[in-house]
């Protein structure tokens, strides 16, 4: 279960890395070995703070099989960033949400962006994530470690009596093809609280 989460994971970052062009995606496949091999979580972080709205671009597909997520992601985030372009916006996360630890795996693929475009392309949807408190674990190493960070976050949760407000989502905070090692990658899951 945990493994299918990460695998998901470490594929959509991979896919993300598309949008930056293709040196990024093969260097990204090139260190995709070590990074799966790498199984020493190098840090996480619980923080409780706050965040604000966000404006929210994302696609919701369902992968039948682990091989689909690669190229629904690819697919996905294809679409989300040729409309964020014909529209002059500024990306500024890419995320996304996971409704299953095992397949199928229904996903919104995500994108926040400075404004909403006047008009949407497609099966593109836009919502505003609402803002309010929320529990951020950051997660540094390899992406086959992030299931740490959930199972942090559950562990806060039951400790200090708080309910989530709605799923949690994951944010890609850098592209593996700007760090040195594995344990550089940043993988944010935000936990809205009630």
């Amino acid at each position: 279960m945990e493994k299918s989460i990460l695998t998901i994971a470490l594929l959509s970052f991979l896919i993300i890395g598309m949008s930056f062009g293709r040196r990024t995606i093969i260097y990204a496949i090139l260190h995709t070995k070590q990074m799966a091999t790498d199984t020493a979580l190098e840090k996480i972080k619980l923080e409780k703070t706050t965040f604000n709205d966000m404006n929210i671009l994302f696609i919701s597909d369902t992968a039948a099989t682990t091989p689909d997520i690669k190229s629904i992601f690819g697919k996905g985030y294809g679409e989300i960033m040729e409309l964020v372009q014909q529209n002059k916006l500024q990306p500024i996360k890419f995320m996304a949400w996971y409704s299953s630890a095992q397949p199928p795996w229904p996903i919104d693929i995500a994108v926040e962006v400075n404004k909403m475009p006047e008009k949407m392309n497609g099966h593109i949807h836009s919502k505003i994530q609402a803002g309010g408190q929320v529990l951020i674990a950051h997660i540094w190493g390899p992406y086959d470690q992030v299931g740490q960070g959930y199972r942090a976050i559950e562990k806060w949760l039951k400790e200090n009596d708080r309910k989530a407000k709605s799923p949690p989502f994951e944010v890609y905070v850098n592209d593996p093809a700007t760090v040195k090692s594995p344990a550089e990658i940043q993988t944010d899951v935000y936990q809205p609280l009630e």
